[in-house]
């Protein structure tokens, strides 16, 4: 799965969070968990402009990090709001006998570990230059002007995450592609 500079910011913030539901025992939908981010990090553009349909991929930023740790897959506390499952990606596990592990582990032994793979993962997705938000505000209205066509509506709920893409160094091009991956197979038209 793609990911962007984004993602893996947004992780990091995330990332207590899961760890606070898994200590509660509990579980929380999608929404539920962007609405307790806005609440924790009030004045942060990236988690205010924050939709469930993106955090597939950003848990899957914390889930891949457990894995290759062989930790409880922490992102399993997070479930969908309409089945109260974590999303299809999760089918294979034991989805109860997971959140068990989660709820049991001592999850204060493994930050110091995140940290660092937070950091690796950054570093491994950071575009070299950067842009002004103005410009990649631009950049963005340009490309959409010029290919509207290609892209199905959907695509301008996405709009501030494929200007913070933009601002992150990536092509407007690519920023677009990978936030078209978020939209419904039936909507997106290649790009």
């Amino acid at each position: 799965m793609s990911r962007t500079l984004l993602d893996v910011q947004l992780a990091h913030l995330l990332y207590p969070l899961l760890i606070e539901v898994a200590e509660s025992q509990g579980i929380l939908t999608y929404t539920q968990l962007i609405e307790r981010a806005k609440l924790r990090y009030p004045d942060d553009r990236r988690v205010a402009n924050l939709i469930p349909v993106r955090m597939g991929r950003i848990l899957w930023v914390i889930y891949n990090f457990a894995q290759e740790r062989d930790l409880p897959r922490l992102t399993l506390v997070i479930v969908s709001k309409k089945y109260l499952v974590p999303g299809s990606a999760m089918e294979h596990h034991d989805i109860e006998a997971e959140q068990k592990r989660c709820y049991a582990y001592d999850w204060s032994t493994v930050d110091r570990n995140f940290d660092l793979y937070i950091a690796d993962s950054e570093k491994a997705v950071t575009p070299i230059k950067y842009v002004k938000q103005a410009l990649a505000t631009q950049l963005m209205a340009d490309h959409y002007k010029a290919h509207r066509a290609m892209y199905p509506q959907a695509i301008r709920k996405l709009r501030d995450a494929i200007i913070e893409n933009i601002m992150n160094g990536m092509t407007v091009e690519d920023a677009f592609a990978v936030e078209a991956e978020l939209l419904p197979l039936q909507q997106t038209v290649p790009v």
